[in-house]
Protein backbone atom coordinates (compact mmCIF):
# COMPACT_ATOMS: atom_id res chain seq x y z
CA UNK A 1 0.00 0.00 0.00
CA UNK A 2 2.91 2.20 0.99
CA UNK A 3 4.67 1.44 -2.45
CA UNK A 4 1.72 2.12 -4.30
CA UNK A 5 0.88 5.84 -3.25
CA UNK A 6 4.34 6.60 -3.30
CA UNK A 7 4.31 5.47 -6.78
CA UNK A 8 1.14 7.63 -7.24
CA UNK A 9 2.76 10.90 -5.82
CA UNK A 10 5.80 10.38 -8.28
CA UNK A 11 2.70 10.32 -10.90
CA UNK A 12 1.29 13.03 -9.43
CA UNK A 13 5.03 15.61 -9.22
CA UNK A 14 5.55 15.27 -12.85
CA UNK A 15 2.08 17.78 -13.08
CA UNK A 16 4.14 20.47 -12.05
CA UNK A 17 7.07 20.30 -13.77
CA UNK A 18 7.32 23.03 -17.34
CA UNK A 19 6.50 20.83 -20.24
CA UNK A 20 9.77 20.06 -22.71
CA UNK A 21 7.36 19.25 -25.70
CA UNK A 22 6.28 22.21 -27.98
CA UNK A 23 4.28 22.32 -31.20
CA UNK A 24 6.64 22.32 -34.37
CA UNK A 25 6.43 23.94 -36.51
CA UNK A 26 4.51 26.67 -35.34
CA UNK A 27 6.69 26.72 -32.42
CA UNK A 28 10.64 26.56 -32.77
CA UNK A 29 13.58 26.27 -29.77
CA UNK A 30 16.15 28.82 -30.21
CA UNK A 31 19.36 27.10 -31.97
CA UNK A 32 22.41 28.03 -30.71
CA UNK A 33 25.35 29.61 -32.99
CA UNK A 34 27.52 26.96 -33.20
CA UNK A 35 24.53 24.61 -35.26
CA UNK A 36 25.11 23.60 -38.87
CA UNK A 37 22.33 22.66 -40.98
CA UNK A 38 24.21 23.03 -44.82
CA UNK A 39 26.16 25.79 -46.47
CA UNK A 40 25.22 29.22 -47.86
CA UNK A 41 27.07 31.62 -49.30
CA UNK A 42 27.62 34.88 -47.40
CA UNK A 43 26.15 38.65 -48.95
CA UNK A 44 28.87 41.74 -48.78
CA UNK A 45 25.79 44.36 -48.10
CA UNK A 46 28.77 46.73 -48.27
CA UNK A 47 29.78 46.52 -51.90
CA UNK A 48 26.19 44.84 -52.46
CA UNK A 49 27.54 41.49 -54.47
CA UNK A 50 28.26 37.76 -52.70
CA UNK A 51 31.58 37.59 -51.13
CA UNK A 52 32.43 34.44 -52.71
CA UNK A 53 34.76 35.08 -55.80
CA UNK A 54 34.90 31.65 -57.48
CA UNK A 55 38.23 30.92 -56.39
CA UNK A 56 37.26 27.07 -56.19
CA UNK A 57 39.22 26.40 -52.77
CA UNK A 58 36.13 25.29 -51.21
CA UNK A 59 35.25 23.27 -54.22
CA UNK A 60 38.73 21.26 -54.32
CA UNK A 61 38.33 20.40 -50.84
CA UNK A 62 34.86 18.88 -51.03
CA UNK A 63 35.10 15.19 -50.05
CA UNK A 64 32.15 14.01 -51.39
CA UNK A 65 32.49 16.51 -54.64
CA UNK A 66 29.15 18.47 -53.29
CA UNK A 67 30.09 21.57 -55.47
CA UNK A 68 30.79 23.63 -58.52
CA UNK A 69 31.82 27.33 -58.82
CA UNK A 70 32.62 29.86 -62.04
CA UNK A 71 35.16 32.86 -61.75
CA UNK A 72 34.52 36.04 -63.75
CA UNK A 73 35.92 39.83 -63.80
CA UNK A 74 34.20 41.81 -61.43
CA UNK A 75 32.49 45.03 -63.26
CA UNK A 76 31.70 46.86 -60.04
CA UNK A 77 35.86 46.59 -59.87
CA UNK A 78 35.78 48.65 -62.83
CA UNK A 79 33.21 51.05 -61.48
CA UNK A 80 35.10 51.80 -58.38
CA UNK A 81 31.97 50.16 -55.76
CA UNK A 82 34.08 46.79 -55.24
CA UNK A 83 37.62 45.55 -54.68
CA UNK A 84 37.02 42.32 -55.79
CA UNK A 85 38.56 41.73 -59.02
CA UNK A 86 37.00 38.78 -59.42
CA UNK A 87 33.43 37.78 -58.37
CA UNK A 88 31.63 34.68 -58.62
CA UNK A 89 30.15 33.42 -61.87
CA UNK A 90 28.10 30.70 -61.13
CA UNK A 91 27.83 28.25 -57.75
CA UNK A 92 26.13 25.19 -57.35
CA UNK A 93 25.69 22.78 -54.04
CA UNK A 94 23.80 19.70 -54.37
CA UNK A 95 22.59 19.18 -50.65
CA UNK A 96 21.18 15.55 -51.35
CA UNK A 97 25.76 14.95 -51.75
CA UNK A 98 26.57 17.35 -48.85
CA UNK A 99 27.39 15.98 -45.49
CA UNK A 100 27.67 18.88 -43.44
CA UNK A 101 31.53 18.37 -42.59
CA UNK A 102 31.85 22.22 -42.52
CA UNK A 103 35.39 21.86 -44.49
CA UNK A 104 34.14 24.79 -46.72
CA UNK A 105 33.80 26.69 -44.05
CA UNK A 106 37.53 26.27 -42.59
CA UNK A 107 39.10 26.67 -45.65
CA UNK A 108 37.41 29.40 -47.42
CA UNK A 109 40.10 32.40 -47.67
CA UNK A 110 37.18 34.92 -48.19
CA UNK A 111 34.79 34.58 -45.73
CA UNK A 112 32.31 34.04 -48.41
CA UNK A 113 30.80 30.48 -46.98
CA UNK A 114 28.83 29.52 -43.50
CA UNK A 115 27.38 26.87 -42.42
CA UNK A 116 23.29 28.06 -41.80
CA UNK A 117 22.46 28.43 -38.40
CA UNK A 118 18.61 28.79 -38.60
CA UNK A 119 15.33 26.61 -39.00
CA UNK A 120 15.62 27.68 -42.63
CA UNK A 121 18.37 25.70 -43.12
CA UNK A 122 17.37 22.75 -41.37
CA UNK A 123 13.89 22.42 -43.09
CA UNK A 124 14.80 21.40 -46.97
CA UNK A 125 12.55 18.58 -47.39
CA UNK A 126 11.20 18.09 -50.93
CA UNK A 127 9.68 15.71 -52.85
CA UNK A 128 12.13 15.57 -55.88
CA UNK A 129 16.34 14.86 -55.34
CA UNK A 130 16.45 17.75 -58.14
CA UNK A 131 15.11 20.46 -56.15
CA UNK A 132 18.29 19.82 -53.88
CA UNK A 133 20.46 21.50 -56.54
CA UNK A 134 20.95 25.18 -55.13
CA UNK A 135 22.61 27.68 -57.62
CA UNK A 136 23.85 30.94 -56.99
CA UNK A 137 20.57 32.60 -56.44
CA UNK A 138 19.27 30.43 -53.33
CA UNK A 139 22.68 30.08 -52.11
CA UNK A 140 23.07 33.97 -50.91
CA UNK A 141 18.96 33.95 -50.14
CA UNK A 142 19.05 33.73 -46.21
CA UNK A 143 22.27 36.17 -46.36
CA UNK A 144 20.94 38.84 -48.76
CA UNK A 145 17.06 38.58 -46.46
CA UNK A 146 18.79 38.92 -43.62
CA UNK A 147 18.38 35.43 -42.13
CA UNK A 148 22.33 35.36 -41.05
CA UNK A 149 22.28 37.37 -38.26
CA UNK A 150 25.05 35.60 -36.41
CA UNK A 151 27.65 34.31 -39.14
CA UNK A 152 29.92 31.18 -37.20
CA UNK A 153 33.11 30.04 -37.98
CA UNK A 154 34.80 27.86 -35.54
CA UNK A 155 38.15 28.98 -36.50
CA UNK A 156 37.06 32.51 -34.77
CA UNK A 157 36.43 31.64 -31.43
CA UNK A 158 39.53 29.17 -31.10
CA UNK A 159 41.39 32.62 -32.14
CA UNK A 160 39.60 34.67 -29.45
CA UNK A 161 39.92 32.29 -26.68
CA UNK A 162 43.96 31.92 -27.74
CA UNK A 163 44.01 35.56 -27.76
CA UNK A 164 42.54 36.27 -24.23
CA UNK A 165 44.49 33.35 -23.08
CA UNK A 166 47.55 35.60 -23.91
CA UNK A 167 45.88 38.44 -22.21
CA UNK A 168 46.74 39.99 -26.14
CA UNK A 169 43.71 42.17 -28.32
CA UNK A 170 41.25 39.86 -29.73
CA UNK A 171 40.66 39.47 -32.90
CA UNK A 172 38.58 41.67 -35.35
CA UNK A 173 34.88 40.74 -35.98
CA UNK A 174 34.74 38.32 -39.27
CA UNK A 175 31.95 38.94 -41.21
CA UNK A 176 31.38 42.27 -40.40
CA UNK A 177 30.22 42.81 -44.13
CA UNK A 178 27.12 40.33 -43.75
CA UNK A 179 25.89 41.41 -40.12
CA UNK A 180 22.16 42.94 -39.47
CA UNK A 181 24.10 46.77 -39.18
CA UNK A 182 25.78 46.38 -42.24
CA UNK A 183 22.48 45.33 -44.01
CA UNK A 184 20.63 48.36 -42.14
CA UNK A 185 23.44 50.61 -43.06
CA UNK A 186 22.90 49.52 -46.42
CA UNK A 187 19.14 50.52 -46.34
CA UNK A 188 20.08 53.88 -44.97
CA UNK A 189 22.23 54.51 -48.18
CA UNK A 190 19.74 53.39 -50.40
CA UNK A 191 17.42 55.78 -48.43
CA UNK A 192 19.71 58.36 -48.95
CA UNK A 193 19.92 58.03 -52.46
CA UNK A 194 23.49 56.89 -52.30
CA UNK A 195 23.02 53.71 -53.89
CA UNK A 196 23.52 50.04 -52.19
CA UNK A 197 27.25 50.15 -53.01
CA UNK A 198 29.66 52.09 -50.65
CA UNK A 199 32.07 53.72 -53.38
CA UNK A 200 35.78 52.88 -53.07
CA UNK A 201 37.08 55.10 -55.68
CA UNK A 202 36.65 56.85 -58.93
CA UNK A 203 35.55 54.63 -62.52
CA UNK A 204 38.28 53.53 -63.86
CA UNK A 205 38.02 55.10 -67.71
CA UNK A 206 38.02 52.42 -70.71
CA UNK A 207 40.69 51.09 -71.53
CA UNK A 208 41.39 51.34 -75.34
CA UNK A 209 41.72 47.90 -76.66
CA UNK A 210 45.23 47.01 -78.31
CA UNK A 211 44.40 44.84 -80.85
CA UNK A 212 40.81 45.83 -82.73
CA UNK A 213 37.64 42.84 -83.01
CA UNK A 214 37.45 41.31 -86.01
CA UNK A 215 36.16 42.95 -88.87
CA UNK A 216 37.85 46.09 -87.43
CA UNK A 217 40.17 48.27 -89.69
CA UNK A 218 43.30 46.66 -90.16
CA UNK A 219 45.55 49.84 -89.99
CA UNK A 220 44.31 50.23 -86.12
CA UNK A 221 45.78 47.01 -85.46
CA UNK A 222 48.92 47.27 -86.75
CA UNK A 223 49.13 50.83 -85.05
CA UNK A 224 48.47 49.28 -81.60
CA UNK A 225 49.84 45.52 -81.92
CA UNK A 226 53.66 45.36 -80.77
CA UNK A 227 55.85 43.15 -82.68
CA UNK A 228 55.63 40.98 -78.92
CA UNK A 229 52.65 40.83 -79.29
CA UNK A 230 51.70 39.78 -82.86
CA UNK A 231 54.50 37.25 -82.33
CA UNK A 232 52.20 35.80 -79.28
CA UNK A 233 49.01 35.91 -81.67
CA UNK A 234 51.19 34.31 -84.57
CA UNK A 235 52.04 31.29 -82.30
CA UNK A 236 48.66 30.58 -81.03
CA UNK A 237 47.24 30.51 -84.53
CA UNK A 238 49.63 28.54 -85.24
CA UNK A 239 49.21 25.62 -82.57
CA UNK A 240 45.60 26.05 -83.52
CA UNK A 241 46.49 24.95 -87.87
CA UNK A 242 48.93 22.13 -86.55
CA UNK A 243 45.71 20.96 -84.83
CA UNK A 244 44.08 20.76 -88.23
CA UNK A 245 46.89 19.25 -89.87
CA UNK A 246 47.14 16.34 -86.94
CA UNK A 247 43.41 15.13 -87.84
CA UNK A 248 43.99 14.95 -91.63
CA UNK A 249 41.80 18.17 -92.06
CA UNK A 250 42.88 21.32 -94.49
CA UNK A 251 43.79 24.85 -92.53
CA UNK A 252 41.22 26.95 -93.17
CA UNK A 253 41.95 29.39 -95.38
CA UNK A 254 41.31 32.39 -93.08
CA UNK A 255 43.44 31.23 -90.29
CA UNK A 256 46.31 30.94 -92.36
CA UNK A 257 45.80 34.76 -93.52
CA UNK A 258 45.75 35.71 -89.95
CA UNK A 259 48.85 33.65 -89.52
CA UNK A 260 50.50 36.04 -92.56
CA UNK A 261 49.42 38.98 -91.57
CA UNK A 262 50.73 38.78 -87.59
CA UNK A 263 53.63 37.25 -89.04
CA UNK A 264 54.21 40.95 -91.42
CA UNK A 265 53.74 42.87 -88.24
CA UNK A 266 55.79 41.00 -86.25
CA UNK A 267 58.69 41.35 -89.13
CA UNK A 268 57.79 44.92 -89.55
CA UNK A 269 56.96 44.65 -93.34
CA UNK A 270 53.50 45.67 -94.69
CA UNK A 271 50.46 43.59 -94.19
CA UNK A 272 49.82 41.69 -97.36
CA UNK A 273 46.32 43.78 -98.63
CA UNK A 274 44.88 39.63 -99.25
CA UNK A 275 45.84 38.57 -96.17
CA UNK A 276 43.88 41.71 -94.61
CA UNK A 277 41.10 41.68 -96.50
CA UNK A 278 40.63 37.90 -95.50
CA UNK A 279 41.54 38.37 -91.65
CA UNK A 280 38.45 41.23 -91.59
CA UNK A 281 36.25 39.28 -93.11
CA UNK A 282 36.50 35.96 -91.29
CA UNK A 283 36.03 36.79 -88.39
CA UNK A 284 36.23 34.94 -84.97
CA UNK A 285 34.29 32.10 -86.43
CA UNK A 286 37.00 31.45 -89.64
CA UNK A 287 39.60 30.68 -86.87
CA UNK A 288 37.09 28.74 -84.73
CA UNK A 289 38.66 25.65 -83.90
CA UNK A 290 36.22 22.40 -83.27
CA UNK A 291 37.53 22.42 -79.37
CA UNK A 292 36.78 25.98 -79.04
CA UNK A 293 33.49 25.26 -80.45
CA UNK A 294 32.73 22.93 -78.58
CA UNK A 295 33.25 24.83 -74.94
CA UNK A 296 31.25 27.30 -76.64
CA UNK A 297 28.25 25.19 -77.32
CA UNK A 298 28.64 22.85 -73.64
CA UNK A 299 28.56 26.69 -71.89
CA UNK A 300 25.30 27.63 -74.01
CA UNK A 301 24.05 24.29 -73.03
CA UNK A 302 24.51 25.07 -69.12
CA UNK A 303 22.76 28.45 -69.62
CA UNK A 304 19.56 26.53 -71.60
CA UNK A 305 19.23 24.01 -68.91
CA UNK A 306 19.39 26.74 -66.51
CA UNK A 307 16.29 28.21 -68.16
CA UNK A 308 14.61 24.98 -67.72
CA UNK A 309 15.14 24.68 -63.86
CA UNK A 310 13.68 28.03 -63.58
CA UNK A 311 10.44 26.54 -65.87
CA UNK A 312 11.08 29.05 -68.50
CA UNK A 313 11.16 28.44 -72.15
CA UNK A 314 14.98 28.60 -73.65
CA UNK A 315 15.66 31.70 -75.74
CA UNK A 316 15.09 30.49 -79.84
CA UNK A 317 18.57 32.42 -80.17
CA UNK A 318 20.23 30.37 -77.76
CA UNK A 319 19.17 27.34 -79.38
CA UNK A 320 20.18 28.61 -82.93
CA UNK A 321 23.66 29.23 -81.54
CA UNK A 322 24.07 25.75 -79.63
CA UNK A 323 22.98 24.15 -83.02
CA UNK A 324 25.64 26.27 -84.62
CA UNK A 325 28.48 25.74 -82.68
CA UNK A 326 27.53 21.97 -82.92
CA UNK A 327 27.57 21.91 -86.76
CA UNK A 328 31.27 24.09 -86.52
CA UNK A 329 32.57 21.09 -83.64
CA UNK A 330 31.54 18.48 -86.28
CA UNK A 331 33.18 20.19 -89.02
CA UNK A 332 29.42 20.60 -90.84
CA UNK A 333 28.79 23.30 -92.53
CA UNK A 334 26.60 25.90 -90.62
CA UNK A 335 22.80 25.54 -91.02
CA UNK A 336 21.32 29.02 -93.01
CA UNK A 337 17.98 28.58 -91.36
CA UNK A 338 19.71 28.41 -87.93
CA UNK A 339 21.45 31.91 -88.69
CA UNK A 340 18.76 33.37 -90.30
CA UNK A 341 15.41 32.36 -87.92
CA UNK A 342 17.07 33.24 -84.66
CA UNK A 343 16.20 37.02 -84.91
CA UNK A 344 13.19 35.81 -86.33
CA UNK A 345 11.85 33.31 -83.68
CA UNK A 346 12.59 35.53 -80.53
CA UNK A 347 9.96 35.48 -78.07
CA UNK A 348 8.04 32.56 -80.11
CA UNK A 349 7.48 28.96 -79.61
CA UNK A 350 10.64 27.01 -79.27
CA UNK A 351 11.79 25.31 -82.80
CA UNK A 352 12.31 21.50 -82.93
CA UNK A 353 15.63 21.88 -83.16
CA UNK A 354 15.63 22.32 -79.11
CA UNK A 355 16.15 18.31 -79.26
CA UNK A 356 19.11 18.59 -81.97
CA UNK A 357 21.01 21.13 -79.94
CA UNK A 358 21.05 18.38 -76.84
CA UNK A 359 18.75 20.62 -74.56
CA UNK A 360 16.40 17.77 -72.83
CA UNK A 361 13.66 17.40 -70.05
CA UNK A 362 10.49 19.30 -69.42
CA UNK A 363 10.26 22.38 -67.14
CA UNK A 364 6.77 22.25 -67.41
CA UNK A 365 5.93 18.47 -65.71
CA UNK A 366 3.12 18.79 -63.51
CA UNK A 367 5.85 17.83 -60.78
CA UNK A 368 8.54 20.87 -61.73
CA UNK A 369 5.20 23.02 -61.70
CA UNK A 370 4.19 21.52 -58.17
CA UNK A 371 7.71 22.04 -56.69
CA UNK A 372 8.13 25.71 -57.60
CA UNK A 373 4.68 26.76 -56.63
CA UNK A 374 5.44 25.19 -52.82
CA UNK A 375 9.12 27.09 -53.31
CA UNK A 376 7.32 30.39 -53.71
CA UNK A 377 4.55 29.43 -51.03
CA UNK A 378 6.91 28.89 -48.71
CA UNK A 379 9.10 31.66 -49.30
CA UNK A 380 5.90 33.93 -49.26
CA UNK A 381 4.51 32.67 -45.59
CA UNK A 382 8.37 33.00 -44.41
CA UNK A 383 8.50 36.82 -45.87
CA UNK A 384 5.13 37.39 -43.88
CA UNK A 385 6.12 35.89 -40.85
CA UNK A 386 9.42 38.35 -40.68
CA UNK A 387 6.45 41.32 -41.40
CA UNK A 388 8.63 42.07 -44.45
CA UNK A 389 7.16 42.12 -48.34
CA UNK A 390 6.72 39.44 -50.37
CA UNK A 391 9.62 39.49 -52.95
CA UNK A 392 8.64 40.75 -56.41
CA UNK A 393 9.99 37.26 -58.13
CA UNK A 394 8.16 35.43 -55.70
CA UNK A 395 4.85 37.16 -56.39
CA UNK A 396 5.21 36.73 -59.74
CA UNK A 397 5.16 32.74 -59.50
CA UNK A 398 2.06 32.69 -57.15
CA UNK A 399 0.21 35.01 -59.56
CA UNK A 400 0.89 32.52 -62.55
CA UNK A 401 -0.73 29.94 -60.17
CA UNK A 402 -3.14 32.22 -59.58
CA UNK A 403 -2.82 32.30 -55.63
CA UNK A 404 -3.01 35.47 -53.69
CA UNK A 405 -1.17 36.93 -50.68
CA UNK A 406 -3.80 37.19 -48.24
CA UNK A 407 -4.29 33.48 -48.39
CA UNK A 408 -0.97 33.16 -47.13
CA UNK A 409 -1.47 35.06 -44.15
CA UNK A 410 -0.73 33.38 -40.90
Amino acid sequence: MIGMLKGLATTLSTFTRKPVTIQYPDEKHPLPVRQRSFPVLVWDFDHDEPACTGCNVCVRNCPVDCMTATMMDNPKYAEGLSDRRKIVEKFWIDYARCMRCNICVEVCPFEAIVMDNNWTGHERAVFDRRDLHMDLDDLTWASRNGLLTVPFRPQDSIDYLEAIEKGEEPPPISFKFARPEARQAQLERIARGEGPAIRLRPPEKPKVAAVARAGAAAEAEEEALSPKKARAKRMKLEREAKEYEARGEPVPAELQAQIARYRAIEEGKPVPAAAGVAAAAGGEEGALSPKKARAKRMKLERQAKEYEARGEPVPAELLAQIAEYRAIEEGKPVPAAVGAAAPAAAGGAQPKAAAAAGVVGDPNSPRKQRARRMRAERAAREALARGEPVPPEVKAVLDEFGISIESLQP
